[in-house]
């Protein structure tokens, strides 16, 4: 069966980041990093000592999976934790080995923006990366500030949606 198009903004956008994802980690392959442990590598390239809360916060994923990312990114030599201001949280850093690997890869992971860029064009892939992080952005202001998903609607300046399932011919 071919991809439909689904009345639903999440599984659409999962559908979306699936297909991402594989590009990506397909990629990546050869060096046994999943797309999230590349991305972590990212942010802590350019943002070290961050805690594991703040990690998670800057890429979009919940501290929980975060923590498994970082777990095997540490296991791997990749990166090193230690105490912060309280005994229960981490602060992470690249080790040497990270930032070998993380340039190492770098041809890949741009391999791979060449690739998406191709398959959507330049401008529809901008588009998408930013409308995306405009998206990601707002969801996570309205996170337990507006009170209920309804209120939490009212973010969309459109409001609730009435889009039909269709497939793509």
């Amino acid at each position: 069966m071919k991809l439909i198009s689904l009345p639903c903004y999440c599984a659409t956008i999962r559908q979306v980041a699936r297909s991402v994802t594989s590009l990506y980690e397909e990629a990546l392959a050869d060096s046994g990093l999943r797309a999230t442990q590349y991305s972590a590598l990212q942010v802590l390239e350019s943002a070290p000592n961050l805690t594991t809360t703040e990690l998670a916060a800057a890429i979009g994923i919940d501290p929980t999976t975060a923590t498994r990312a970082l777990a095997l990114i540490r296991k791997s030599g990749l990166a090193i934790d230690r105490v912060g201001n309280d005994r229960r949280q981490r602060r992470w850093a690249l080790t040497s080995q990270g930032q070998v690997q993380l340039r190492k890869l770098r041809p890949s992971w741009e391999a791979a923006q060449r690739a998406f860029e191709k398959r959507l064009g330049l401008t529809g892939a901008v588009a998408l990366k930013e409308a995306s992080y405009r998206a990601a952005r707002r969801l996570a202001a309205g996170r337990g500030v507006g009170g209920s998903p309804q209120e939490r609607v009212a973010l969309s300046p459109t409001g609730p949606s009435t889009a039909q399932t269709h497939v793509d011919t």
